[in-house]
């Protein structure tokens, strides 16, 4: 260790025991030449006598403050043993003192003290250090969940995000999927980021490649030097500039059907954290990809549970500091079912300060009965049969929202043999958005097929209509002599009226095909009035029972957006306005449209004079799966896909509801960004 002795005495016999004993020790008697050496540090032990503590200590304050990497221990020296010496040093907050005389077993005494301190400090901060990386790195890996969840269902767009974040998180200079082409045998890398963004659309052969043999064994393959490992094509990896690379299989339908691969230039780059690390991106990416993962998903659960488990046996205190900011609500029962210890988090979610004693707090008192019966019944089927399980629950937050979770529980012993029961469990509700989302989302791809495919059955047989509708009309001007004239006026006005339903079929396959298009991800200009008048064809059977529908449309100009995605919204929030008007009385009820421009925006208003909202459902029309409609009746997805694709194109939508006066729904689209740019000035002539 280091040693500062504050003194003038260069041969002060502590500082001739410590040098005897092997210690590196520096001696001043001048504080700016104290505060310059704890500056430079590291300085571990400071040496101070009571004697020049005497006055008051705000100097010694000072060089505390002047201490780099951390403040060092302090070892104060008294003349003697009593109440009276010892004050100053006591006064000051020393960590340890000597007496005199100052003999060579007190010396060593002490400092073998103060080495045991440090070194449990070097400890400490190092395991806080390793807590806190492994933290940051589950924060990304749940913050790129959460990018996911929000980024709408683009392949492609997830595939990027998911590979830049692969790269980052585990430090690589390069990331890329790669898809298996049977046909070919060959592998297409697709996505690209970092050192291998210039190789988007290399191919390599399945044989011989460590991708290939990744997919092939479907195994994670890791390779920490290319140039010494025979199952790498040593050409491909030179071509790319790589020495180290991970290669994880993407799963679909329970077969690898492409891979995530991280690399680098340097050898032995990458860890066993960054494997798990980039298993789990891989994971995300083979559910968007729509295989089924969940099994894998819950495996890697438990291995990032069983390995925070294991850190939390190295000491209590880091078990408390790691457990109360992990993303997961974690406890410990006993076999009465009293909570014995609960960290920060659990605390909060029921509604609790951080450090509440929960242990004389019922279940029931902290969930619905159905939840605290289940909670119960998992609990007892650990205690008797002494295995670990994994359940997934629906435990309610306090204000009544529907929480998912999946739980870990197992049983721990404390050293007098008790049995304890515990449990982290993880809210995985995003994760069942996700997937509600993407069954919605398949849905909905195979209506928008069947409409496209029902629209260009009907328009075949229909132009044949319309076509001989129009020579009957023909025919009939060439019979008007032959035919009395009562007659013919009544022929015409049938044709007239069959001519007219033609057109209207017509018409209803146009806005078929408008909410079957596919390019619902690409911004064009859209005239939001025709979108409109669209939706009110395909709601009309909803209306006319009813309500009237009421036109308020001013000339407005086009939007920035997409035509389908557009008649999405607009359909359903026809459709909720029908709902909530009882039928039967249409005279009595309108459903009012609105256009109008406002600065660089034109507003859509959906007004209806139905039943109404109250408060609290109004303030969460717009969440994933909250829906008034009794079950089976409605997903709670129909407002908030429609918030997401008015979002996602730069718009706002929002609400304005009262219980039984109906509700005004409000979008803001931006104005096609060309369409607020002057005309150019022609140039004059003559």
């Amino acid at each position: 260790m280091k040693f500062l002795c504050l003194t003038s005495d260069t041969r002060h016999p502590v500082v001739e025991e410590l040098r005897r004993q092997g210690q590196g020790v520096c001696v001043t008697a001048d504080l700016v030449e104290a505060g310059a050496a704890l500056g430079h540090g590291p300085v571990d032990v400071l040496v101070v006598d009571a004697a020049d503590l005497t006055k008051g200590a705000r100097w010694l304050d000072t060089l505390r403050t002047w201490a780099r990497p951390e403040e060092p221990l302090v070892l104060g020296l008294a003349p003697a043993a009593t109440d009276e010496a010892l004050e100053p040093l006591l006064a000051a907050g020393v960590d340890e003192f000597l007496v005199e005389p100052f003999c060579a077993v007190q010396v060593r005494a002490r400092r073998v003290l103060l080495e045991r301190r440090v070194a449990a400090r070097r400890q400490r901060r190092t395991s806080e250090a390793e807590a806190r990386g492994e933290l940051e790195r589950l924060a990304s890996i749940i913050q790129a969940q959460s990018d996911v969840a929000m980024a709408g269902f683009g392949l492609d767009e997830l595939m990027r995000l998911l590979c830049e974040r692969s790269r980052v998180l585990c430090g690589a200079d390069g990331a890329a999927v790669a898809l298996l082409e049977p046909a070919a045998d060959e592998v297409n890398y697709l996505v690209a980021t970092g050192s291998l963004a210039p190789f988007i659309g290399f191919r390599l052969k399945v044989e011989g490649s460590l991708t290939g043999t990744s997919l092939v064994r479907g195994e994670v393959m890791r390779t920490d030097d290319s140039e010494a490992d025979v199952r790498v094509n040593v050409t491909a990896l030179r071509q790319v500039g790589a020495r180290s690379m991970i290669c994880v299989p993407l799963w679909r339908e329970g077969r690898p059907v492409g891979a995530l691969n991280v690399t680098s230039r340097r050898p032995n780059a990458f860890d066993d954290r960054d494997v798990r690390t980039l298993e789990l991106m891989a994971g995300m990416l083979g559910a968007a990809m729509g295989n089924a993962a969940e099994a894998q998903a819950r495996q890697e659960l438990m291995a990032q549970n069983t390995l925070a488990l294991g850190a939390l046996e190295e000491s209590q205190e880091l078990f408390a500091s790691f457990m109360d900011n992990i993303p997961a609500v974690a406890f410990m029962k006993d076999e009465q079912g009293r909570r014995l210890w609960v960290n920060a988090r659990y605390c909060r979610f029921f509604g609790y300060p951080p450090g509440t004693d929960l242990s004389q707090v019922a279940d029931l008192d902290l969930m619905p009965p159905a939840s605290a019966e289940q909670s119960r019944r998992d609990d007892e089927a650990v205690l008797a049969s002494g295995r670990q399980s994994i359940t997934e629950s629906m435990i309610p937050a306090p204000d009544g929202a529907e929480r998912h979770w999946l739980t870990y529980r197992f049983i721990v012993r404390e050293r007098s043999g008790r049995r304890l029961l515990a449990g982290v469990a993880m809210d995985i509700t995003d994760r069942k958005a996700m997937q509600a989302q993407l069954v919605v989302s398949d849905r909905l791809a195979a209506v928008g097929t069947l409409a496209a495919g029902v629209a260009h059955e009907i328009n075949n047989p229909l132009a044949f209509v319309l076509s001989n509708l129009s020579f009957l009309s023909g025919e009939l001007h060439a019979l008007t002599r032959e035919l009395p004239s009562g007659r013919v006026a009544e022929l015409e006005e049938v044709l007239r009226d069959a001519t007219d339903g033609a057109h209207r079929v017509r018409q209803i396959v146009r806005d078929l095909r408008t909410f079957s298009r596919g390019d619902d991800e690409v911004a064009t200009a859209v005239n939001v009035q025709a979108v409109l008048e669209s939706a009110i064809t395909l709601a009309r059977s909803e209306l006319k029972q009813r309500a009237r529908i009421v036109r308020d449309y001013r000339e407005v100009p086009l939007v920035e957006g997409n035509e389908g995605r557009f008649g999405q919204v607009f359909l359903n929030l026809l459709i909720n306005a029908a709902q909530a008007i009882p039928p039967g009385q249409p005279e009595r009820h309108e459903v009012r449209l609105s256009l109008e421009t406002a600065g660089d925006r034109v507003i859509i208003e959906v007004r209806d004079t139905g039943m109404g909202m109250p408060p609290a459902v109004r303030a969460r029309i717009f969440d994933p799966f909250f829906t008034t409609k009794p079950v089976g009746e409605g997903t709670g997805l129909g407002l908030s896909i429609c918030h997401g694709i008015v979002t996602g194109f730069g718009g706002d939508i929002s609400v304005e509801s009262e219980e039984g006066r109906g509700s005004t729904f409000r979008v803001s689209l931006p104005v096609v960004r060309r369409a607020l740019e002057p005309p150019p000035r022609m140039p004059l002539v003559g």
